[in-house]
């Protein structure tokens, strides 16, 4: 079940046709994949921000106005709490050059970083966690892609283990530096993407009068934006807001891209601690 979140979003809903480019298509780092851009048809009252294909569902919990949407304040991030989150802020701190693409070049001393999201997650993890990186690694050809981290989280232990991955189950839970890793939903059956990967900036905010609902500022790489994002004319590298929403046990079950801006998307979400 997909629930709406409005947020002027109430008028018809155009066709779209959107190659999908949030997630990872890339084999290789050796070897990239030319870049694909999106497309699709303006939709009738949409936000000014890119958004993802969805059929309209209202839901008894969408009551929530945007003007009451808790905000976050990026300057209350912490970059030292974990190796994770000190990895990210020191792209954050020497960004030059951000470019979303399925290929991947990277110099911090210049302030280059072009990658997509999960080439970010095996970059990050270099420097963080090579534990967690190499057991993401395990029976693949090339660098994992946003299925692959799904994939190695969910079956991850709910302890810490040193096996490179702790599986937090709630989205309570959540603290900065855990990665939020989905599968590509089922109405997207155009593109060729896997899902999307992203890391935890701050800990996860509960929507007022949403029960189940919770607000998380993420970081990660990609040519889509977020609600609140720090991509203003680019791609690749940047923060913003996305929406979780849970079962009855607290797990995540669906996603919003652009938090309460736009609809969500029901698919098999996994969180994950690196160890």
């Amino acid at each position: 079940m997909r629930r709406a979140f409005p947020r002027g979003c109430q008028s018809a809903i155009a066709v779209f046709t959107l190659l999908w480019c949030v997630g990872c298509s890339a084999t290789n780092l050796e070897r990239p994949a030319p870049r694909q851009e999106p497309t699709s048809v303006a939709l009738a009252g949409a936000p000014p921000v890119a958004s993802e294909p969805t059929t309209r569902v209202d839901s008894a919990r969408a009551n929530t106005a945007p003007s009451r949407a808790p905000r976050f304040a990026d300057e209350e991030i912490d970059w030292t709490a974990n190796p994770v989150m000190r990895s990210l802020g020191r792209i954050d701190e020497t960004l030059r050059d951000a470019v979303y693409t399925h290929g991947f070049r990277v110099d911090p001393k210049r302030g280059i970083y072009h990658f997509d999201c999960s080439g970010m997650v095996h970059y990050v993890l270099g420097k963080a966690s090579p534990l967690a990186r190499e057991a993401s690694r395990q029976g693949l050809a090339g660098r994992p892609l946003a299925r692959d981290y799904y994939h190695v989280i969910a079956r991850s232990p709910t302890q810490a283990s040193r096996a490179g991955w702790r599986k937090i189950e709630r989205v309570v839970d959540v603290q900065p530096g855990d990665i939020v890793a989905w599968l590509k939903p089922k109405v997207l059956r155009k593109s060729t993407n896997t899902g999307h990967v992203a890391f935890a900036v701050l800990p996860p905010v509960a929507v007022p009068d949403s029960p189940g609902a919770f607000l998380l500022r993420v970081a990660d790489a990609s040519s889509l934006r977020h609600d609140d994002d720090t991509r203003e004319q680019r791609d690749g590298f940047g923060m913003g807001t996305i929406l979780l929403v849970t079962d009855a046990e607290g797990h995540p079950v669906e996603y919003g891209w652009v938090g309460l801006r736009w609809r969500t998307f029901e698919t098999a979400i996994a969180i994950g601690r690196a160890d």
